[in-house]
């Protein structure tokens, strides 16, 4: 008889698992025959009807408006960086990285005796392959719509681009699952300094480094007098020079495929032996504290503790590492005086808006990770039991909203000043984009009936959560890229409009919505 350990049933149960809470967060009434009958049959129809879309958006394009090849290469290189991009780094830092490792059922798969490596196929891989295949879909149809305009040595690099971001996708994911929940201690502001300081000392360098050709050229154009020569030989050399330059780009993302296939399976073997084993925490019983404890909100500190004990505070601490580590960089390639920054004039206008869309997309993670452990839903029973010990519901509200929007606002306004070392413009706009998107989540949180409470006392959003915060913080988002600064002033106003609709509707649920929680 074989063990439960090797049996392909543990691959069926941990796929009926999943079925069973996408059809419970649903709300549905269906048997689960029928509802898993419907999701492999939508499953399997999305690439032919994708393709069917995909190919018919092409043709009409392609019929509509001429466009050359260069514009054709670059719009489909930034449309798959993009989209790929983003989704890796909601793989990496959303919750989604706890759907193997810090698994809010893990008790229940080592209770059942579940491997690792099965959860990570049925809840990661299985979902990482699937948009990836959408993806190379719409690939796939814009070149034969296209091939024409795009035939030639860059083609098979194109073709890479979509396989690229899968393999890696799916190698950081399998490595995010493959990690034990300990974490190192923290680091000393000794230690913080240092690296702080050879960070800036590194962007001085970079731009004296960067600034150095160019000066020579200068010099020696200066010194030559001007007199240029052998125009004749660069057109010559121009299409080997491309041919060469799309073969390494092949090679290299060949390569990078390969690597990152070996890591994710070197990381399923890891997972393969394990069955989440329990193994001792890590986390240090010492949290940090907070900068200032005000008088009248007690309850804020509280919240910072819950906060940074929990497991999604670490991915918030790189965030503002990362961030923090660009200024840093940035700030000494504009110090070193070398002229690469900032940039021109005519890109100030493409710098913002991509800082925008950015912002927003951190922002996004930022709010579920937030608000997972630390929102309306996840502390609500502390927070009614704080208004039943006579503390002013208010008090409160203002608490949890100032906590939660305080790191969206730092968020966004590191993310501000990177792009304002880059421009030499300042987007004060974007820490009011991320006043409105917390505040837009914390309202949308607030005003769900039956919000979702998960095993381990985490929150997770529901469809109208998602929809009514989107709705709400899209005003925001289409404000920040306004040109007239008018709109940007109503964009602001609007942002703090919606933190007091968040204060006034986090105290509304805390006196009236009867608690769901077992304790």
């Amino acid at each position: 008889m074989p063990s439960p350990r090797t049996s392909p049933s543990g691959l069926r149960n941990t796929v009926d698992f999943l079925l069973f809470e996408r059809l419970n967060a649903l709300g549905w009434s269906m048997p689960m025959p029928v509802f898993r009958v419907f999701c492999f049959t939508g499953t399997a129809l999305t690439v032919p009807v994708l393709l069917a879309a995909a190919l018919l958006g092409a043709r009409l394009l392609h019929r509509t408006i001429e466009l050359p090849g260069l514009v054709l290469v670059g719009g489909f290189l930034l449309a798959n960086l993009y989209t790929g991009g983003v989704y890796l780094l909601r793989e990496a830092f959303s919750r989604r990285r706890h759907s193997v490792s810090g698994s809010p059922n893990e008790h229940f798969f080592r209770a059942l005796d579940i491997r690792a490596r099965d959860v990570f196929l049925v809840y990661c891989a299985a979902r990482i392959v699937h948009f990836h295949a959408a993806l190379f879909t719409v690939d796939a149809a814009f070149l034969c719509v296209f091939r024409e305009s795009l035939a030639g040595p860059l083609t098979p690099g194109l073709i890479c681009v979509p396989l690229v971001l899968c393999a890696l996708t799916l190698a950081v994911s399998a490595r995010l699952a493959a990690r034990a929940d300990s974490t190192a201690a923290a680091a000393g502001p000794g230690v913080h300094a240092t690296v702080a300081l050879v960070v800036f000392a590194t962007g001085l360098a970079t731009g004296a480094v960067l600034d150095a050709p160019g000066a020579a050229g200068t010099a020696g154009a200066r010194g030559r007098g001007g007199v240029g020569s052998g125009t004749g030989t660069g057109t010559g050399a121009g299409t080997g020079l491309v041919e060469l330059l799309a073969l390494g780009v092949t090679v290299a993302c060949a390569t990078l495929t390969a690597a990152a296939l070996l890591s994710c399976m070197r990381d399923c073997r890891r997972l393969d032996g394990s069955a989440f084993a329990i193994r001792p925490s890590g986390r240090s019983a010492i949290v940090p504290a907070m900068a200032f404890r005000p008088a009248r909100l007690p309850l804020l500190p509280v919240v910072h503790r819950h906060f940074t004990s929990s497991r999604t505070y670490p991915m918030i601490r790189r965030a503002y590492a990362a961030l923090l580590t660009a200024v840093l960089l940035l700030a000494g390639v504009h110090a070193s005086g070398s002229g690469l920054l900032p940039l021109p004039a005519g890109a100030e206008r493409l710098v913002m808006r991509t800082a925008v869309a950015l912002g927003f997309v951190l922002l996004l993670g930022c709010v579920e990770l937030v608000l997972a452990t630390s929102g309306p839903t996840a502390l609500g029973p502390q927070f009614r039991s704080a208004w039943e010990n006579l503390l002013s519901h208010r008090h409160v509200a203002v608490s949890a909203t100032l906590y939660c929007t305080a790191h969206a606002v730092l968020l966004a306004a590191g993310v501000a000043a990177a792009a304002g070392l880059v421009s030499g413009a300042v987007l004060w706009q974007l820490p009011f984009l991320g006043l409105g998107v917390m505040s837009a989540s914390l309202i949308a949180e607030s005003l769900a009936s039956a919000p979702r409470q998960l095993v381990d006392g985490t929150s997770a959003p529901g469809v109208f959560v998602a929809c009514v915060s989107i709705g709400l913080a899209l005003p925001a988002l289409v404000g920040s890229t306004a040109q007239p600064l008018s709109l940007r002033l109503l964009t602001a106003f609007y942002s703090v409009c919606l933190f007091g609709g968040a204060i006034t509707c986090i105290g509304r649920r805390i006196r009236t919505l009867p608690l769901r929680s077992a304790t």
